[in-house]
């Protein structure tokens, strides 16, 4: 006999990876066209480095909130958790990718960047789940 079709993808699934990974891979690359446009802004300004470190949280935070927010509105449900999830990913993402180019060597920035992406991934998400849809007439 075959098996009962009518489940919907969701629950065949079980956890939703796809719907964490996809936007947390996506908007670590916005976050480095973001950064790398930012830098390329500070040279051709003479701008000193210590705008670097509040220049990528901005980045990050803008990064998260996006990521959060499209990860609520794919999975639909627990916003908090599925937000504050995929932004961790994120984070682990530029935070590896960071360690790369710095060749191991971080300051305490990179603590300060994890904990406001998953900061605003969460308030991202949780925005994205209670937004009400439009109601058709």
């Amino acid at each position: 006999m075959p098996e009962n079709k009518s489940k919907s993808k969701k629950e065949e699934s079980g956890f939703p990876f796809k719907y964490i990974i996809i936007p947390a891979i996506a908007t670590s690359v916005l976050f480095f066209v973001i950064i790398a446009l930012g830098t390329l802004l500070f040279l051709k300004n003479s701008t000193g480095s210590s705008a670097y470190l509040p220049f990528s949280i901005g980045g990050g935070a803008v990064c998260g909130f996006i990521c959060g927010f499209i990860t609520g509105k794919m999975i639909k449900s627990k916003g908090l958790f599925y937000g504050a999830l995929s932004g961790f990913i994120q984070s682990l993402i530029i935070s590896f990718a960071i360690f790369v180019m710095n060749k191991g060597v971080a300051g305490n920035g990179i603590f300060i960047l994890i904990a406001v992406t998953v900061a605003v991934s969460s308030i991202g998400g949780i925005i994205a789940v209670n937004l009400k849809k439009k109601i058709k007439y």
